[in-house]
């Protein structure tokens, strides 16, 4: 900026100013300046100092690791930022005073191709690749390394800089969703349903096995032709038009029956059609017999459609606060309110009767939403009871809640409150408990003996009455082979190749030993069962002489 020099006036005209005024000026100016100077200089010395603190700050709490290393050799390091201990476990001397420190921790499996990779570099002067780093605790973690080559003013390497970043639970996510993806691929290959795919242009970019061999057609015949080239009516019929619906608004929509043209037999279809992303979704069913079977019909699209509303859960978003702020139609089913009546409640308003698995009342400070408001975390898979007017006196749910946060507070912002009705889940569990009770009575209590032993003869279980006959403890004969017990070991070979022939055997007579080397005979029942993939035999075993 030009500082402009101001002459004094005096009565409109300049005023002389003497040359000892002159000298007395210049006096202050040199003064102010050199203070000046020295304000600057501490300012700056402040400025650095405090520019220092915020990198040390910076390079120590964030996750990102500074580094530089040689832009040749062994490409060792010669810094890296202190916070490379949160990171690795190691400290930065490691580093920086080991050359072949980073390099021997790579991964064996990726060390080659880091090292061929990383000549990259010099090609465009920057580079990143992602490689298995071994930490100090002896596991290895996935890190993404970003680096620039710094030249000198020749032209010529000087070294590299880059930084390092742990994205290791992004690796574990990301081999998560293409898992998931890979089954739901595998189901949609081996579905007895056809399913295709069609992008926002309504062009063929996937169909599914069944559908194939269902129309005899080759992928190659499918992919890429136009939805609406296959038959000449969907336009007439007003489909175009829908499918553009589905697109914008996400409804589902179902067409019970599409006749399809006669090079693909005329058949009729029903075809679910919903939204996928930017593409639409197709679930298709061959139903031209299906028609002429107008009540076989009605019932299979009810138990579509019932089977379609169940898989459903019903979800709640709350506010800050705790209120509804939105609802959707199988939460207003389960609580048996409109939505209007359910936006602006809180949830320990509806929900001031749930109960827990054990039929206590659930404060409020224990419900899932409740927690997750608090404490910032979700919560799985809880059980709640809801008092029902019906003769069983109870909804069950399995509520599930999980937190909104917000990218620039990193505090909660919202709360998603899913539950699904389990209600005859667990009256069934309720049931078999109560049902395998009633069998370990009659099991542990029955005159006679009964023992499950697997293919080796080794003994799973016996009950009391079998006990008492052998005078082995279950203990005991846990400890045993079956084969110990039979008086001749050619009895027990019979026994094995009638078995390995049929699945029951009954009425079998046999002489058998007790514990203490007393014979007896029995007459044996035994049928084979299959539990968990394996082979078991269940043996009833009557004493006919002591």
């Amino acid at each position: 900026m030009k500082v402009k020099r101001v002459s004094e006036k005096r009565g409109g005209k300049r005023a002389k100013i003497s040359a000892k005024s002159r000298t007395k000026t210049r006096s202050r100016k040199v003064s102010v300046t050199r203070r000046g100077r020295k304000q600057l200089e501490n300012t700056s010395k402040l400025d650095g100092s405090s520019i220092c603190q915020r990198l040390t700050h910076l390079l120590t709490r964030t996750s990102v690791v500074i580094y530089a290393s040689k832009a040749t050799g062994d490409y060792a390091a010669t810094f890296v930022s202190d916070n490379v201990q949160r990171v690795t476990g190691y400290k930065y001397s490691s580093f920086v005073n080991r050359p072949h420190f980073w390099i021997d921790h790579i991964h064996p499996d990726d060390r080659e191709r880091v090292l061929n990779e990383v000549v990259r570099v010099f090609e465009s002067d920057y580079y990143e690749y992602d490689y298995r780093f071994k930490h100090k605790d002896g596991r290895y973690i996935w890190m993404h390394d970003e680096m620039r080559l710094i030249r000198d003013s020749h032209g010529q390497p000087l070294e590299i800089v880059g930084y390092w970043v742990d994205i290791t639970k992004r690796k574990q996510m990301e081999k998560e969703i293409e898992e998931r993806a890979e089954r739901i691929q595998g189901f949609m290959e081996s579905a007895s349903e056809g399913f295709a795919m069609l992008d926002s242009d309504f062009n063929v970019i996937y169909v599914n096995n069944f559908l194939l061999d269902k129309f005899g057609l080759k992928r190659a015949q499918v992919i890429g032709l136009n939805y609406f080239d296959i038959s000449d009516i969907a336009y007439e019929s007003g489909r175009y038009e829908q499918y553009l619906e589905i697109l914008e608004t996400g409804r589902p929509r179902l067409y019970d029956d599409l006749v399809l043209p006669p090079h693909y037999g005329s058949r009729h279809v029903s075809a679910f059609v919903f939204k996928v992303g930017d593409c639409l979704g197709l679930i298709v069913k061959d139903v031209t017999e299906e028609l002429k079977r107008q009540d076989e019909l009605k019932e299979s699209e009810a138990r579509f459609r019932s089977l379609f509303d169940s898989t459903v859960a019903g979800v709640f978003f709350h506010d800050t606060d705790g209120v509804i702020v939105s609802a959707n139609k199988q939460a207003c089913d389960i609580f048996d309110m409109s939505a209007s009546e359910l936006i602006g409640t809180k949830h320990e308003d509806i929900c001031s009767n749930v109960v827990d698995m054990d039929g206590n009342k659930l404060k409020g400070e224990d419900h899932p939403v409740t927690r997750t408001l608090r404490t910032g975390q979700p919560i799985r898979n809880m059980i709640v009871g809801m008092p029902a007017d019906e003769p069983r006196g109870m909804h069950w749910l399995l509520v599930n809640s999980d937190p909104i946060i917000d990218d620039e507070t990193g505090k909660v912002d919202e709360v998603v409150c899913s539950f699904i009705d389990i209600t005859d889940q667990k009256y069934v569990e309720d049931e078999l408990a109560e049902s395998e009770e009633r069998y370990r009575q009659i099991f542990e209590n029955c005159p006679i003996g009964i023992g499950i032993s697997d293919s080796e003869g080794r003994v799973v279980t016996a009950n009391n009455a079998m006990q008492l006959i052998t005078g082995y403890s279950l203990a005991e004969f846990k400890k045993i082979n079956l084969a110990d017990t039979f008086e001749n070991s050619s009895a027990r070979e019979d026994l094995r190749k009638i078995l390995s022939k049929k699945e029951h055997v009954s009425d079998y007579h046999v002489r058998l030993l007790r514990k203490d080397g007393t014979s007896y005979d029995a007459v044996l029942t035994i049928s084979l069962m299959e539990i968990g993939g394996k082979v078991y035999f269940h043996t009833m075993c009557h004493v006919v002489t002591p």
